[in-house]
């Protein structure tokens, strides 16, 4: 899902215009308590919070990221800092999408650092990032794992106004992925869009205008093989099934590699690549546990 992209250098990154934009940060420690995980250190600087932990589902802690202003515009700078100690369990997500609003050439950044320790989990679950037409977006994600933890986390992007048929004209993206498992690098993935992606549809986007990647590691050939099996039976009988009616608008694909489990997608509508994607999560999470979890109930609101 890669293009050709200007890559801005992070100290040229809106320093002419930084008095004006919101810089915010965020910091969450969880650990293990009895027989829950807690929140036990919390900070933050800037319009970047959480709710009060839920528990829905027993130990597992919940946590919902809030930024207040509702969207991130050029000269923006959002960092999260996520950190689970040995045996913490916990699901992350969002009440709503990340929006990244038209800019005035200045450039929105996201930066996440997840680590999770040994025998931890963490499910990194945010909703959909949309990049409005003219949205200029640089992003870095890096995710350190232990040999004996288990992570599934996701990115889905909506480009432009899908709804309305605006594209995603005269705007950048450039993203990077990075993963390492015991401090060795495992994967380095790159998303970059702009506006030479038309040229080269075949090898990138193909013209839609929802991607997503999700990323899985913990028992990740097996994984791959029950959701190969899966999908296949889905696009066998979903052409049937309500929740599944648009299935043929998708383009799934499911790989193993080093370690890791990747689902890629692309998709014309949102909620069609979503819900695919949390239904991946559910047939992880019962791979791993057992156990089916419940669709988080923010999702619904």
């Amino acid at each position: 899902m890669a293009q050709t992209v200007i890559d801005w250098p992070v100290e040229l990154v809106n320093r002419d215009m930084a008095s004006r934009c919101w810089e915010a940060e965020l910091r969450l420690g969880f650990v293990t308590r009895g027989d829950k995980t807690v929140l036990k250190d919390r900070t933050h600087k800037g319009p970047l919070a959480v709710q009060r932990s839920l528990y829905p589902e027993g130990g597992v802690c919940h946590t919902h990221l809030l930024h207040p202003p509702g969207g991130v515009v050029g000269g923006d700078s959002l960092d999260v800092t996520v950190g689970l100690a040995e045996g913490a369990h916990a699901l992350i997500t969002t009440p709503g999408a990340t929006r990244f609003y038209r800019s005035d050439g200045r450039v929105g950044s996201l930066k996440q650092t997840l680590t999770v320790e040994q025998h931890a989990r963490l499910e990194w679950l945010p909703l959909e990032n949309i990049a409005f037409p003219n949205a200029r977006v640089f992003t870095r994600t890096h995710i350190s794992l232990h040999s004996q933890s288990q992570f599934i986390g996701w990115d889905v992007w909506t480009l432009g106004q899908p709804t309305t048929q605006t594209p995603f004209e005269n705007g950048v993206i450039n993203g990077m992925t990075t993963v390492t498992v015991d401090d060795r690098l495992i994967l380095c993935e790159r998303l970059r869009v702009n506006p030479e992606q038309t040229r080269y549809s075949a090898s990138g986007l193909r013209h839609y205008p929802v991607c997503g990647t999700l990323i899985a590691y913990g028992d990740a050939e097996s994984l791959a093989v029950l959701l190969k099996q899966w999908w296949s039976e889905q696009k066998q009988q979903g052409i049937t099934r309500a929740e599944l009616s648009q299935v043929t608008d998708i383009e799934l694909g499911i790989t193993h590699v080093d370690g890791l489990l990747i689902v890629r997608g692309l998709a014309h509508k949102t909620d069609v690549l979503f819900h695919i994607m949390a239904l991946c999560w559910q047939q992880i999470r019962q791979h791993w546990t057992g156990e089916t979890p419940d669709i988080p109930r923010i999702w619904r609101t």
